[in-house]
């Protein structure tokens, strides 16, 4: 995995935007120290849909959907991210067995609709499933 056609380091400020809700992801990012919010809404009125640690990955659903960028992303504090480049993840995701790209496509789904009845919830939109979505997405990992 040390490609460097594969793989960059980039070092993100504190409060730096990494990328917007909307936006076109063709790169998916390990956090190798620091900390990411994912987010959705206005920068001034953030519905926050989780934290991505040390360790963690995010911007995968991009990669694996081809689906515009669900959620923004903003370095929480002074982070170093490893970014895995969107090809190489596909050409590994065509290379596996078709149950489990399958049922990735069916995860993302999912994760893409409870993050927009959050957002929903958030701003007095939603209706009584809201709370259970609220629910289940604070069990999930951040993506």
């Amino acid at each position: 995995m040390s490609n460097p056609q594969v793989l960059s380091r980039r070092v993100i400020h504190k409060d730096h935007v990494i990328f917007r809700e909307g936006e076109p992801g063709n790169v998916m990012f390990l956090v190798q120290s620091g900390r990411v919010q994912i987010w959705r809404g206005q920068p001034d009125d953030r519905v926050e849909l989780g934290i991505v640690p040390q360790g963690g990955v995010f911007g995968e659903m991009a990669i694996f959907d081809g689906k515009p960028r669900m959620a923004s992303a903003s370095a929480l504090e002074d982070t170093v991210l490893v970014q895995i480049q969107g090809d190489h993840v596909r050409e590994a995701l065509r290379k596996a067995d078709p149950i489990l790209t399958k049922l990735i496509k069916v995860i993302l789904d999912s994760a893409r609709g409870l993050g927009a009845q959050l957002e929903a919830a958030h701003k007095g939109q939603g209706n009584a499933g809201d709370k259970e979505a609220e629910e289940s997405l604070s069990d999930a990992p951040p993506s």
